[in-house]
């Protein structure tokens, strides 16, 4: 790893006016469709004449340093759009699109929130969006552009930029009423891109391929700005792409020999459960130098998995690069270096309760196998400090992941008393030392490498998204009269019995004294259902409490990780509490759900929902009623993708995505299906199976929140 990385001179839209003008130039961006195949191919010059056409536009209809809304489904637009606010000076604001109006809300927060008066888009996009200006007076006032035919103007330098100046706002995931922007100067971006180069040698024979959504920090920053900034080939597909067929991105790997590439830990799970062995024949994975393993808890079992199931086929373990990082820090933070093996240490489980670090020896009693997320790139200072009283740690404490350097962004936009708090930190006693971002992360140094440990911050990672318990606490209080508002805590707890050892989901809700007598299962269905329906959440427990059960400060805020203690010790005074079905440690399966098409009997697709529901979930067939809804099943958004895809298979015919959002029971999904004559269509006139919907359409905000690449 190099020392330091020198100051830029060039931001990135001269990188890409010079690549243009340079007739060897190897930098591509290839994006594929649902299948696979090209759906187009650009060199630089043809992105940079798209880049000058919006930027030309823009300097007509805005200001310099003006946010400007990028509102793209999953295709090659974003990255011209992109491009074209950073050669026109302006602050380009990427936001993913609502799903058939749902999540709008975020949207009109965001639109809000940046004071953005134009937001560009795509053609195909013309027609959501007439909706979307009915339903929102926020969203109605935009002035929406279309990209797609704009007429370049070749004359037309980069606007001019200065190191300091914000090149875009990267919106956190936070509620959806309240996001904040993070203004991520051109500098920084640089500075971050250089390390991420040096450290993961990135060069131009390298190839990029990814399906990250672009507009997210990871997605954006390393598989679509990397490769311009480092001069090799971009290969891109749409999130639903990969979340519908997992075998196209490694097949995408084989094909076009790529050498570097990024996903969360759920990712390459669902790479070992849903591609099976023979599906594996062709793949080649050799040439792969690094696939980053960030953005949510690493599982170290998961790792071992992938290593052991693509093994065979060319995957070696040291491609494995945990990496650790947030928005606010550009991107990345820490990175396992391009040829090493992941670090993995011991912990002793009751020091790491306590605060303390004991590393043990592998297979110690006691011991927790732990992944590292790399050291700390080039002039990059990480600290870990006492949250309570700001001194630095003794090296055997665990506190919170205190971060400084050139890649720290500018702070928050129109924020200006959070920026303060979240990025001016210094440590006591130690003021030439910052100033500091503080992540709100807890973690420790061992021998420079960090380890991740836990949240100060209630975030909820569940599926590779972020959640935040009081957007889960407010679905789940207005779906029933019998719930306090405000008065509930959610929390999440290990998750080692779930698929990739996903964490699992608790509320803690009071009653309202009048209601305490009410039968308590209609409650804890209309809480499920509403938290699926609203946050594509499934809960694996709610627990039921008399008033003033709820633990709180003096102050009156919600304690949820004293919540968390008093469930895990069982001190709640319970009134009723649910939980979602757990598979034993073995039973049988009946109804085991075969592929291939079948008819559309309303019998037939019940034997056929149930097996199905049983091996995707891990359930005995007989635990599963008709009647019951998905969410209390505890299918999630990617479960529910993959039954989308999966009956459609069965019956013959391509289904929305949506559609166990839409028709949330095996009963009703049936009917549905049954009496629509979805299986009437002549196979000549469908997709085949694996065919996905448009680019981007349904999923992406799966990966929506997730802006912290840490292990």
């Amino acid at each position: 790893m190099r020392e330091s990385v020198p100051a830029a001179s060039v931001f990135l839209p001269h990188i890409l006016e010079q690549r243009a003008a340079a007739s060897g130039d190897r930098w591509s961006f290839t994006f594929l469709d649902s299948q696979g195949a090209e759906q187009c191919r650009w060199r630089a010059p043809e992105l940079a004449a798209r880049a000058r056409a919006i930027a030309a536009r823009l300097l007509r209809d805005t200001r310099p340093g003006e946010p400007v809304l990028l509102v793209f489904q999953a295709g090659p637009e974003f990255l011209s759009a992109f491009m074209g606010c950073l050669w026109s000076g302006r602050l380009a604001t990427p936001i993913n699109p609502p799903r058939r109006n749902r999540l709008i809300e975020r949207l009109v927060a965001v639109a809000s929130d940046s004071g953005a008066r134009v937001a560009l888009t795509s053609a195909d996009q013309m027609g959501s969006i007439a909706e979307w200006r009915q339903a929102s007076e926020q969203l109605g006032a935009l002035d929406w552009v279309p990209v797609d035919d704009l007429a370049d103007e070749p004359s037309l330098a980069p606007a001019a930029i200065a190191a300091d100046d914000v090149a875009f706002l990267q919106y956190t995931s936070g509620s959806t009423a309240l996001p904040k922007g993070v203004r991520v100067g051109h500098g920084n971006l640089i500075q971050d891109l250089a390390r991420m180069q040096a450290v993961w040698a990135l060069g131009p024979e390298s190839a990029m391929v990814s399906w990250l959504p672009a507009f997210h920090d990871l997605g954006l920053i390393f598989g679509l700005l990397q490769p311009l900034y480092s001069g090799c080939a971009s290969v891109q597909m749409a999130p639903n792409a990969f979340l519908q067929k997992p075998l196209l991105w490694l097949t995408a790997l084989t094909r076009y020999r790529g050498t570097h590439s990024a996903a969360p830990s759920f990712a390459y799970d669902l790479c070992v459960r849903r591609i099976a062995s023979e599906d594996r024949a062709g793949l080649d994975l050799s040439s792969v130098a690094m696939t980053m393993n960030a953005a949510e808890p690493i599982n170290p079992a998961v790792m071992d998995q992938f290593c052991e199931a693509y093994a065979p086929h060319g995957f070696r373990r040291e491609a494995f690069c945990p990496a650790y990082g947030l928005a606010e820090s550009t991107l990345a933070v820490t990175a396992n270096p391009v040829g090493e093996p992941p670090v993995l240490s011991c912990f002793d489980v009751d020091v790491l309760a306590e605060g303390g670090v004991q590393v043990l020896q592998p297979g110690a009693p006691n011991g927790r196998i732990m992944p590292g997320s790399g050291k700390a790139l080039p002039d990059v200072p990480v600290a870990i400090v006492d949250p309570e009283t700001g001194r630095r740690c003794a090296p055997d404490r665990v506190g919170e992941i205190w971060v400084g350097g050139p890649t720290i962004a500018g702070g928050y936009w129109r924020r200006p008393q959070e920026t303060v708090d979240t990025f001016g930190a210094v440590i006591a006693g130690e003021p030439e030392a910052g100033p500091f971002l503080r992540t709100g992360d807890l973690g420790a140094l061992v021998d420079g490498e960090v380890f991740v440990t836990g949240r100060i911050k209630d975030l909820i990672i569940l599926g590779g998204a972020n959640f935040y318990p009081h957007d889960i606490e407010r679905a789940a209080q207005s779906s029933h009269a019998a719930l306090r508002r405000d008065n509930g805590a959610a929390f999440s707890v290990d998750g080692a019995a779930e698929p990739g050892g996903r964490e699992q989901v608790v509320l803690v809700q009071e009653l309202e004294r009048s209601h305490r007598g009410d039968a308590p299962e209609p409650i804890f269905h209309a809480i499920v259902e509403s938290v699926w329906q609203n946050l594509e959440l499934p809960l694996a427990r709610v627990v039921l409490v008399p008033p003033g059960s709820v633990l709180r400060t003096s102050s009156g805020k919600i304690q949820r990780l004293a919540n968390r203690r008093a469930y895990l010790d069982g001190s709640l005074p319970v009134i009723a509490q649910w939980a979602r079905p757990q598979a034993p440690e073995a039973h049988a399966t009946a109804g085991t759900a075969q592929s291939g098409r079948g008819p559309a009997e309303a019998p037939a697709l019940t034997v056929w929902l149930t097996g199905w529901l049983a091996q995707r979930l891990n359930l005995p067939a007989l635990t599963i009623e008709a009647g019951h809804g998905f969410a209390e099943m505890g299918l999630d958004s990617i479960g529910s993708t993959e039954l989308a895809l999966a009956l459609g298979e069965h019956i013959g015919t391509e289904l929305p995505e949506t559609i166990a959002y839409d028709h949330p029971t095996i009963a009703r999904l049936v009917a549905h299906v049954a009496g629509s004559g979805a299986a009437a269509a002549p196979p000549v006139s469908v997709p085949p199976p694996s065919a996905a919907p448009a680019p981007g359409s349904d999923l992406d905000d799966i990966l929506s929140s997730i802006e912290r690449g840490e292990a």
